[in-house]
């Protein structure tokens, strides 16, 4: 970086603090900005600035504070990222839903949006089955099941449908321990789904 010095705000001396973690040491500014990684543009310089004054007559938990921030700022070279960052750590949490608990979603909203939930066993590959959640989108609750947006009373005759599908599939393992000793006619039961 050559002629640094020019973008520095006005110093009254050729010498800039450098806040080390264990003290505080003056330095050419020359040096001092080319010692620091990435280089630190004016406004980071001046935020860093402002920080320093704002450490004096701070409690020392708050100087501790600001001074772990310029530390951050320092190293990351951006202020505006690591002060947003801080920011939004800081911010007051976003209100829940005040209409359903289900609801995922904060702050003001018209649509909603519940979690989902899945079936404990995963695919052969790996992939979440029967994926399920709760919506409302201007529709009163739906349930989503099987990709449809399902109304209460809809999605318990799907879960019915589910539990029927069950029973034959127990019919079927049945079957598979009893192997070829199983009577023609139960195997075609099974299939018939009876």
């Amino acid at each position: 970086m050559t002629h640094a010095t020019t973008s520095l705000p006005v110093h009254a001396s050729t010498e800039l603090d450098i806040f080390d973690a264990d003290q505080r040491t003056r330095v050419a500014a020359a040096a001092g900005i080319a010692a620091t990684t990435p280089a630190l543009n004016p406004r980071t310089l001046d935020i860093l600035s402002r920080i320093e004054d704002a450490k004096r007559g701070m409690p020392a938990e708050v100087g501790s504070f600001l001074g772990h921030l310029g530390r951050l700022i320092s190293a990351h070279g951006d202020a505006d990222a690591v002060l947003g960052f801080a920011l939004r750590a800081l911010a007051k949490p976003p209100t829940p839903c005040p209409e359903y608990s289900w609801c995922t979603e904060t702050g003001d909203h018209d649509e909603h949006t519940g979690g989902t939930i899945w079936a404990t066993c995963p695919d052969a590959y790996g992939n979440p089955v029967l994926a399920v959640g709760l919506i409302d989108w201007g529709k009163g609750v739906k349930v989503g099941l099987l990709d449809l947006d399902l109304a209460p009373v809809e999605a318990r005759a799907k879960v019915a449908e589910l539990r029927t599908h069950l029973d034959h599939v127990e019919r079927l393992i049945v079957l598979a321990e009893q192997g070829s000793t199983a009577p023609a006619a139960d195997i075609e039961h099974a299939r018939a789904g009876q």
